[in-house]
């Protein structure tokens, strides 16, 4: 439930950072090879210039010393950070004193050719593949320079006799080139260790992925990925063994209120415990998986008959509405089960699922708590549902819907006192589609928070219009939706549309119903406070038809009362419907309030209505809800028909 980016983003930071680390760290290692390298080598030259000069060879020993100490001028680059130039000094040094040394004594049989070796050596663990070519190509040049001298008798190299001291001099050049040897072994071992330490992370880290991939990370059960790999494996093996396949897709019924009341660490809470009880009812986890959201799947494989399946569904729901316990709290959540059979019902995994999840919305419209199979009968209006709401989904972003107004009339003057906002939907395939029929199910979606803040807005920025031509002189009302009040924040959407469009806030009225005021919360109180606060206008819709109260009238403090116009249109029965109308508006007059009459349709209607003292009234005696287009043509011919 919870969003990951923050994970993902310092995962790829350690991607980023690992490289750059790893040739830090190879960089030093070259660093700390060099020096070791350079005392080892100076060492071997103060030792060889001792010998040389026991062995009265005055001016070798000189060269080497010097060398010697001119190498000292690598520490110098090293301290400068300028490895690469303090390797080409060394290297090039000890080429150029081997050469001379060479040069002037036995020649090629010279045992100061072994250093050429050590010195390639080097250059080799120091990596540098320019400078190794550089220096090969000193060594052979070198080499048959001697050769070729010696050949044609320009230059005669004569050998010198073998004694202790070419010995030890041997020795040393063998133990520098042994050391270095072993160097070069070990950071080879080293760099194979941590290869096959990169390799096994490597493996790890993929193995990790691959799980992320396939499983869910709030549960740890398998995703719809996962999902659709196991159905297949289990439907082959239920097809060999000619039996049937159950889906059984669990949604849970009140996950959202639990997460709006306590917040989403309890739901999360919940998920888990929800993955856990059907992993011990399936004993096996890659017959269940966390499909999304609050929804779950569970499959039913070697069954013979759909009893089966309904036995399953039954323990299920069992164990998923047993009580759950967070922080000594006690939470309820129970589940709406919607069952698919394979082969009959489908052979592939998403046509089961669309069909289990059209039987598991039939099971919520049933009462909740409850499991039903797929049925074609129920598929047709499910598949209507579903593709209304993927249509108001589509029209809210393509503004395919559109405010009608209709006027309210004050039965006193007969003037126009108001405009009820109404919203229409003109599908650009189906035509108009009845508020009756898309509204509920706007609702019962989670739609009407959208559809609702997008009346708010416009209705607001439409009477802006108005009140800057001079035409609004009175409020304009928006139908709010108890759900809209639940979200708990409608009064920053309306004080937010206000501000935005610049109207007055005593040119808005909300209409509320009077489901939304028995709930009597302390949110709720605040909320019409605030707004009434700032001045914008309440009244009850519809009223009568709910649980008539006078004790919210006065919490409340509405302004108005709309008596609902299935007893308007029945005023004129003998159905006791006018009595209603008349105790409605007896009642309003004694506590203040206006009384507005909706469903108006006829003279005589509105005559009985302003006889019982009704205050407004609308309808299409007068006139039917018309576009923003027309409103203001309407108000002016009936301004100028009243003057008349």
């Amino acid at each position: 439930m919870h969003n990951q980016n923050s994970n993902k983003s310092s995962r790829t930071q350690v991607h980023v950072h690992q490289p750059s680390l790893a040739y830090q760290d190879f960089g030093r290692q070259k660093i700390k090879r060099l020096v070791q390298i350079l005392r080892i080598t100076q060492i071997a030259l103060l030792l060889v210039s001792i010998i040389t000069i026991s062995a009265g060879r005055y001016s070798d020993a000189i060269v080497m010393l010097a060398t010697g100490i001119f190498l000292f001028s690598v520490d110098w680059a090293i301290y400068k950070k300028h490895p690469v130039t303090g390797a080409a000094i060394f290297l090039l040094s000890l080429t150029l004193m081997l050469s001379y040394l060479i040069w002037v004594g036995s020649g090629i049989r010279d045992s100061a050719v072994l250093g050429y070796s050590g010195v390639l050596i080097f250059a080799a663990m120091l990596g540098n593949k320019r400078l190794l070519l550089v220096l090969l190509s000193i060594m052979v040049t070198v080499l048959m320079a001697i050769a070729y001298v010696n050949e044609y008798g320009i230059v005669l190299n004569q050998i010198e006799p073998i004694n202790l001291a070419t010995g030890t001099i041997t020795i040393v050049i063998l133990t520098v080139i042994g050391f270095a040897v072993w160097m070069l072994a070990h950071d080879y071992r080293g760099a194979l260790d941590e290869l096959a330490r990169e390799n096994e992370r490597v493996k790890t880290a993929k193995s990790h992925i691959e799980h992320m991939a396939m499983h869910d990370p709030l549960t740890g059960l398998p995703n719809r990925i996962m999902a659709q790999h196991n159905f297949d494996s289990i439907f082959q093996k239920a097809q060999a063994q000619k039996q049937l396949l159950g889906i059984i897709f669990i949604d849970l019924d009140n996950l959202k209120p639990i997460n709006d009341s306590l917040g989403h660490q309890a739901g999360d809470q919940i998920l888990k415990e929800v993955a856990l009880r059907l992993l011990s009812y399936t004993k096996k986890v890659d017959l269940v998986c966390r499909y999304g959201g609050d929804e779950f799947i569970v499959f039913m494989p070697h069954i013979n008959s759909a009893d089966e399946v309904s036995q399953a569904s039954l323990e299920i729901l069992q164990l998923v509405s047993e009580n759950y316990l967070y922080r000594n709290i006690e939470i309820f959540c129970t589940c709406s089960i919607g069952i698919a059979l394979a082969p009959q019902d489908g052979e592939d995994l998403d046509t089961l699922i669309k069909k289990a999840d059209i039987a598991m919305y039939h099971s919520k419209d049933s009462g909740r708590n409850s499991f039903r199979f797929f049925n074609p009968a129920i598929s047709r209006n499910m598949l209507e549902h579903i593709s209304l709401i993927s249509g108001m989904r589509k029209a809210l972003q393509e503004n395919q819907f559109s405010l009608y107004y209709q006027p309210k009339i004050d039965l006193q003057t007969n003037d126009i006192c108001g405009l009820e906002a109404l919203l229409r939907w003109h599908h650009p395939e189906q035509g108009f589609i009845p508020p009756a029929t898309f509204i509920p199910l706007a609702e019962s979606s989670g739609l009407i928070i959208q559809l609702g803040e997008w009346v708010i807005i416009e209705a607001c920025e439409q009477a802006k219009r108005w009140y800057d031509e001079g035409i609004l002189q009175f409020a304009v009302a928006v139908n709010i939706s108890s759900i809209q009040f639940k979200r708990g924040n409608i009064d920053a959407i309306v004080l937010g549309a206000l501000s935005t469009s610049g109207l007055p806030p005593q040119y808005l009225e909300l209409e509320l119903t009077e489901s939304l005021l028995i709930e009597d919360s302390d949110r709720l109180a605040n909320t019409l406070s605030s707004l009434r606060a700032e001045g914008v206008h309440l009244s009850i819709d519809d009223f009568g038809t709910g649980y008539s109260n006078l004790g919210y009238l006065k919490k409340f403090e509405v302004e108005a009362l709309k008596i609902d116009q299935s007893f308007v249109r029945k005023m004129d029965d003998e159905t006791g419907d006018a009595a209603i109308v008349r105790a409605i508006i007896q009642m309003s007059a004694s506590l203040g309030l206006k009384t507005i009459a909706e469903g108006v349709e006829d003279a005589s209607t509105a005559a009985l209505l302003r006889s019982l003292g009704c205050t407004q009234a609308q309808g299409y005696f007068w006139a039917r809800p018309m576009p923003a287009n027309e409103v203001a043509g309407f108000v002016e011919f009936w301004r100028k028909d009243n003057s008349s």
